[in-house]
């Protein structure tokens, strides 16, 4: 059985032991703040109709010099990063789900029809389809000559990336209660990994699927299947030979590529991805407070918490702050030495939810209806 709805996931829901007057796990108020600088929208533009599920997982991406981006219902767009024009446009109607993913000349996404799509990325043209065991909610992994997926049934599918042949698959058994969400893969270093939703990270060899090895994040705990939820949903973050990863009611961790050992692991909850500093790793945890954390150790250096459930997107580092944004629309910066938010905009009352994506110094957000602003400070 899946949780359906991302809020039901987070928190708010969680427990259901709210009075009939008092919502006692509502978003908390924006606390009042003097903005040291103003941020201003350079550009923005409309892609189709967005997303009609806050659990799917369709950030924009950067690659050879153009912006690509999907909605939830078969739109992909390829947009010009410096004005916000459409280079290219298609409409395949479908329901895509994940994605895209851009790399060797190709842009691949999934729908939650369970079909793998690819295309050529100079002009959108299509080149295959391959249909998969479930939905694919989480953004494939293209790179090395493969298009890799993870289905929502726990199987990882690999495939030829210029022919679609389907070279292997692995199937992972799962809980019988997970997360609305998956990990997206990522192919690093001759190997493709992944998380899976019984708290285990996976590495595999790339040519083969051969188990390179794996690592328990998280172990479930408690009486109850929500008390046991320990879904790795977020994507594997790889800097240098460390893999950084967490896990819903598990741990945040360091593991060596290599060979799975841990450097470190701390105690934190959280579903969205990660993000890196010269020395330093941002984390939005599920309950929406941001932390710093040591990479080297694992530390906790501060942690933000006057953002408090109000659903925040993914964190980003543009040039010398961290940025979040949340479900009305706002857009916060954040001293990455101190925590302190230092600056606040309103951007689009429909909300974001999608990963931010960072070009140079330009900050590109997705809103929940459909809107694609590029913001500089």
């Amino acid at each position: 059985m899946r949780l359906l709805p991302l809020l039901i996931l987070v928190g708010s829901l969680l427990l259901s032991a709210c009075s009939d007057d008092e919502d006692f796990y509502a978003p908390d108020p924006l606390v009042e703040i003097d903005n040291q600088f103003k941020s201003r929208v350079i550009w923005s533009t409309s892609i189709g109709s967005g997303q009609s599920d806050l659990s799917v997982k369709i950030p924009p991406v950067y690659a050879y010099g153009k912006i690509y981006v999907v909605d939830a219902f078969g739109k992909v767009m390829a947009i010009d990063p410096k004005n916000g024009r459409k280079i290219w446009s298609k409409d395949f109607e479908l329901p895509i789900a994940g994605g895209p993913a851009v790399g060797n000349k190709i842009l691949a996404f999934g729908t939650s029809q369970g079909e793998l799509h690819v295309l050529n990325a100079e002009n959108g043209e299509f080149l295959w389809k391959a249909q998969v065991s479930s939905e694919i909610i989480s953004s494939p992994a293209v790179g090395d000559g493969y298009v890799v997926v993870r289905t929502s049934d726990g199987k990882i599918f690999a495939f030829d990336g210029i022919s679609g042949e389907q070279k292997w698959f692995y199937d992972e058994s799962l809980p019988s209660l997970t997360l609305r969400g998956n990990s997206s893969p990522v192919i690093f270093g001759g190997g493709v990994m992944a998380g899976f939703s019984n708290g285990k990270l996976a590495v595999f060899i790339l040519e083969n699927g051969q188990l390179a090895w794996e690592k328990r994040i998280a172990t479930a705990i408690g009486g109850s299947e929500i008390q046991r939820l320990v879904d790795i949903d977020l994507q594997p973050l790889v800097v240098g030979s460390s893999i950084y990863i967490g896990s819903f009611n598990g741990n945040l961790a360091s593991l060596n590529y290599r060979n799975g050992e841990f450097n470190w692991q701390r105690e934190l909850s959280t579903y969205r991805d990660l993000a890196v500093g010269e020395l330093l790793l941002f984390a939005t945890h599920e309950n929406s407070y941001v932390s710093a954390i040591n990479r080297s150790n694992g530390v906790i250096i501060w942690t933000q918490k006057d953002l408090h459930r109000r659903q925040l997107t993914a964190p980003a580092v543009v040039g010398e702050f961290l940025v979040v944004a949340d479900f009305e629309g706002y857009l916060h910066w954040i001293s990455p030495k101190t925590g302190k938010i230092v600056s606040r905009k309103s951007i689009d009352s429909s909300g974001f939810s999608a990963r931010p994506l960072v070009i140079e110094d330009t900050l590109i957000l997705y809103s929940k209806d459909g809107s694609l602003y590029a913001i500089e400070k």
